[in-house]
């Protein structure tokens, strides 16, 4: 089977000696990432639009060796609940044919639940078809593809789909490539915050070794701008995918190459389309997957709080927060909001699991901590100005196999068993002088379980950090 181009003369140039030359020129302005490349993210609008960004991402595959490229690519023309594979023949554009590596699809195929062989989502496809000409301007017919199509919002397959990506790319030059756009329609100052929320989102899901944070992420910037925007990536579904194949890789970092919109060729800014370019990497040292926030955004978050807890008062309910112009607060974000008075505490209410944006989470929670504590009675307008805020915002439960991986003043701590559990900030520590009696503590007076839980093996337990910052 040969499948021809769909869209030949209207994204890229039909004539091969232009398309080359245009191609070509788009190659010329790569830069290399920093740290072992596994695979890249390449818009797949009209080259006009969005082939600078396709050449940066593809120019990083210049020097570098591989025989197959993966295209995770979204699938725009039919509703998929699993990965679509075009598994034999070749796909043709006015630069010839690039053959299909048939062995590597039928190695997927056999994961029947995450993939089907379905021509048809292909057939008018553009999102795979538009990579070719760069990879055939780069490697001639000497690189094979895998065409596979996403556009399920389940999370957890897309994941299980990605990891079975990285496990068949182990063991071959394969190198693999996520074909997708970012937002669609809004004015060009929504665009810039909602995709660049996007591309942190995706990120931080590399260094916290989570691509659901990355689909968490997407679900709840959607209704945030939904009055402007179609969509906040269009391929949110192949990102998802993409970032677990990486992480089954041994990967650990997104590197961004460049941001674009429609808006900076048209000049029409009313209504642009996002592109985005960059790299799956591994760096060395790993990252630290916890947010970075400067002095000035905790200082907004403090106010956010303070502010959150006045209107509260006034109205009886905390506001609801917008798409915020910092992309950091944006985040997905497990929170803790403490309120003392005369450094003895008047109120703590928090998560340990994202619940929604940073934003959304310390309004939320500083109203929680002044008027839902249930140890204490509700925060009264002369006890406001009194109080002291401090927030906390938490990296991601990891799990550990014992008490041996707890850090004596770095971890919070949460333990579980059955529906009982209980946690400790990393701030309690200063009330114990040794790790015994923090975690003892921990399991009777906080998670209601006998005191020895955390040692005889009848509780989890599990460890996060915490950046935690206070008003002065």
């Amino acid at each position: 089977m040969i499948r021809k181009p769909a869209v030949a003369g209207k994204f890229y140039e039909a004539d091969p000696e232009k398309l080359r030359a245009e191609v070509s020129a788009y190659l010329k302005a790569g830069a290399a990432p920093a740290g072992r490349l596994a695979g890249i993210l390449s818009p797949h609008a009209g080259y006009v639009y969005s082939g600078a960004a396709a050449g940066k991402a593809f120019a990083s595959l210049k020097s570098l060796s591989f025989d197959t490229l993966v295209i995770m690519a979204t699938g725009h023309n039919m509703g998929l609940r699993r990965g679509a594979l075009l598994s034999q023949g070749s796909f043709e554009t006015p630069l010839g044919q690039v053959k299909i590596d048939e062995a590597f699809c039928a190695e997927l195929l056999k994961e029947t639940k995450l993939f089907e062989e379905n021509p048809r989502a292909h057939a008018a496809e553009h999102a795979v078809e538009v990579q070719l000409p760069f990879l055939q301007v780069l490697k001639g017919d000497a690189v094979k593809i895998v065409p596979v199509l996403f556009n399920t919002d389940d999370a957890e397959l897309l994941e299980e789909a990605g990891r079975a990506v990285g496990r068949a790319m182990k063991g071959r030059k394969a190198l693999f490539c996520v074909s997708s756009d970012l937002s669609h329609y809004p004015p060009r100052n929504i665009a810039e915050i909602s995709d660049n929320s996007v591309l942190l989102a995706l990120r931080q899901a590399m260094r916290n070794s989570n691509p659901g944070y990355f689909a968490q992420a997407s679900q709840l910037l959607l209704p945030k701008a939904a009055a402007y925007l179609d969509t906040v990536a269009c391929g949110q579904a192949p990102m998802t995918a993409g970032a677990a194949a990486a992480l089954e890789l041994g990967c650990n970092d997104f590197e961004l190459a460049l941001y674009t919109h429609s808006g900076k060729v048209s000049g029409d800014n009313t209504a642009v389309v996002g592109y985005g370019a960059g790299f799956f990497t591994e760096a060395n040292p790993k990252p630290s997957g916890a947010p970075e926030l400067t002095a000035e955004m905790k200082k907004e978050l403090l106010a956010l709080a303070r502010t959150s807890i006045n209107t509260y008062l006034k109205t009886g309910k905390t506001p609801e927060q917008p798409l915020n112009a910092r992309p950091e607060f944006n985040q997905p974000a497990a929170v803790f909001v403490t309120l003392t008075i005369g450094g003895n505490l008047r109120g703590c209410i928090g998560t340990l699991e994202p619940r929604g944006t940073l934003a959304d989470m310390v309004a939320a929670f500083a109203g929680a901590a002044a008027f839902e504590d249930p140890r204490f009675s509700p925060v009264t307008q002369a006890e406001l100005a009194k109080i002291k805020i401090e927030i906390s915002v938490l990296s991601p439960l990891e799990r550990v196999k014992n008490a041996d991986a707890v850090k004596e003043g770095v971890h919070g701590v949460y333990v579980k068993s059955g529906r009982r559990s209980g946690t400790y900030l990393p701030q309690v520590w200063e009330h114990f002088e040794k790790k015994e009696e923090f975690l003892t503590s921990l399991c009777l007076e906080k998670a209601g379980l006998s005191g020895g839980a955390w040692k005889d093996g009848s509780a989890e337990l599990y460890t996060y950090t915490v950046t935690p910052f206070n008003e002065k």
